[in-house]
């Protein structure tokens, strides 16, 4: 290593000099390939895993070099290294667990051939936190379109492999549309989802059972729509409204998804009722977006004064509200609280230590995933300031996202890459409130989001796979009239 290499990694920051030199020692186990030069920069791969920070359970980062020349990767340690082949270069899932135990720093070393000599580029790092991750990740997979489809389902992936299994796919139910997935406190057998049209319910998954539920009462305005869990798993929150859809001939926004009317309510799933407040289904008020906190006593929600619509659409303005609830009698408190006021804010999610409230922000409208300028943002609960998260939005959509159990992690939905296709990211949040690089879903083939023609919706982690059939779905589906929903007086 020559002193021009060396004064450069001197003058790098503090956090990654470790991994530069992890990255010069490295170069003692390289497979048996010679390395007779340098390359300036760094290597252009996809996806970029170059400098993110990862749980110690997630999956090979295998990712693909844009080269005709034959390449090489090391990928080490410090105490152990390994080769790997290019130009797609698919790391061995035992050498890759072996390398990321108990956490650490990970050097990767992309090589070239070029006239038989090989070449390297500048190395980067990936940061392995020895703090596992939910191991299963669920969405749906859903046409980029507006009004049809084709094909659609819920999915549920292991992050500690590459494998993907149907939670319930519409080819076996009629082509029928599905949406609006939800579980209690990130828990495998307490879930619910909606079927639209054929076979048109409200479907609760809760500790083995299936039940659909027929939930348009003459006091809602629609049948159930958006829904979050209360932690203890009796009651959900949703959403009724009355959605329509309008496209833009010019805007790059393509598409306006606006609400007419909203209120939101609470299902209770041991009395099969609904209730309400008049604070929460006023008039003059669109309210949408329900959320519990982490104790289940306060809901937060969306509320925007009523306009004349589409006309005034760009005069929406969602504010971030919370309202008490009282589980024990499931009442509401007689105040409501304007938690934030900004741009306008959608789909507040509160980290399950009760610390952070993170949502989607943009300028108007409340459906961000059609608007481009939509931003993550974070609340500290306990302090009312804003995060910084610059790092973790880009120039396209941001817009759902989860926590992970430990509240540390978080998974959320953007269009990044080529502003049609949403894909899923994870970063970090770190202790002094700042969030790591975000990282695209590792997949096997480095390929698979080029052949992939569906876009994810929802990501919600999950404590563990889904176990209810696809088959036990079905039968309830096609052969269950549905239980009526009331709403209580």
């Amino acid at each position: 290593m020559n002193a021009g290499r060396i004064c450069i990694i001197n003058q790098m920051p503090v956090r990654w000099l470790a991994v530069a030199l992890l990255c010069i020692s490295s170069l003692s186990c390289s497979g048996g390939i010679d390395i007779e030069g340098s390359l300036e920069g760094a290597p252009a791969i996809f996806p970029d895993y170059a400098g993110v920070t990862i749980p110690v359970n997630m999956a090979p980062l295998d990712f693909r070099l844009d080269s005709d020349c034959e390449s090489a990767a090391i990928i080490s340690n410090g105490d152990d290294s390994i080769l790997v082949k290019g130009p797609e270069f698919r790391i061995p899932m035992k050498a890759w667990k072996r390398l990321t135990a108990g956490g650490g720093d990970i050097c990767v070393r992309v090589l070239v051939n070029k006239d038989g000599k090989w070449l390297s580029y500048d190395p980067f790092g990936i940061k392995v936190l020895d703090a596992p991750i939910d191991r299963y990740i669920t969405y749906r997979l859903i046409d980029p379109g507006y009004e049809t489809w084709n094909e659609m389902g819920l999915y549920q992936r292991d992050v500690e492999t590459f494998t993907e299994t149907a939670i319930i796919r519409n080819t076996v139910t009629d082509r029928n549309c599905m949406n609006c997935h939800s579980f209690s406190d990130r828990r495998h057998d307490r879930m619910v989802f909606h079927m639209r049209a054929q076979h048109g319910g409200t479907y609760v998954i809760k500790d083995g059972s299936i039940e659909k539920l027929n939930t348009k009462t003459p006091e809602t305005i629609s049948a159930l729509v958006y829904p979050q869990w209360s932690p203890d798993g009796r009651y959900i929150a949703f959403s009724v409204n009355d959605t329509f859809q309008a496209f833009h001939s010019s805007s790059p926004d393509r598409i306006e998804v606006y609400d007419t009317e909203s209120d939101v309510v609470v299902y209770d799933t041991e009395t099969r009722t609904l209730a309400s407040s008049r604070l929460l289904m006023s008039a003059d008020r669109l309210e949408t977006f329900p959320s519990f906190s982490h104790d289940g006593r306060t809901l937060y929600f969306c509320s925007s004064p009523q306009v004349k619509m589409p006309e005034e659409y760009r005069q929406v303005r969602y504010s971030l509200c919370s309202i008490g609830f009282d589980p024990e009698t499931m009442t509401f408190s007689d105040t409501v609280d304007t938690v934030y006021t900004g741009g306008s804010s959608t789909f507040p999610r509160v980290s399950p230590d009760g610390r952070y409230l993170m949502f989607t922000e943009a300028e108007f409208g409340n459906f961000h995933i059609w608007h481009k300028g939509a931003d993550l943002k974070v609340m500290d609960l306990n302090t009312g300031e804003m995060l910084n998260t610059g790092d973790i939005n880009s120039p396209d959509v941001e817009s759902y996202h989860s926590w992970s159990g430990d509240s540390r992690w978080v998974v959320f939905s953007s269009r990044r890459l080529d502003g049609l296709y949403t894909r899923l990211f994870i970063t970090h949040l770190n202790e002094d409130g700042t969030f790591t690089k975000p990282f695209l879903l590792p997949q096997q083939d480095s390929r698979y989001y080029d052949r992939l023609y569906k876009s994810y919706n929802i990501p919600e982690f999950v404590d563990d796979r889904v176990d209810v059939t696809e088959k036990e779905i079905v039968e309830c589906a096609f052969n269950s009239s549905g239980t009526d929903v009331k709403f209580r007086k």
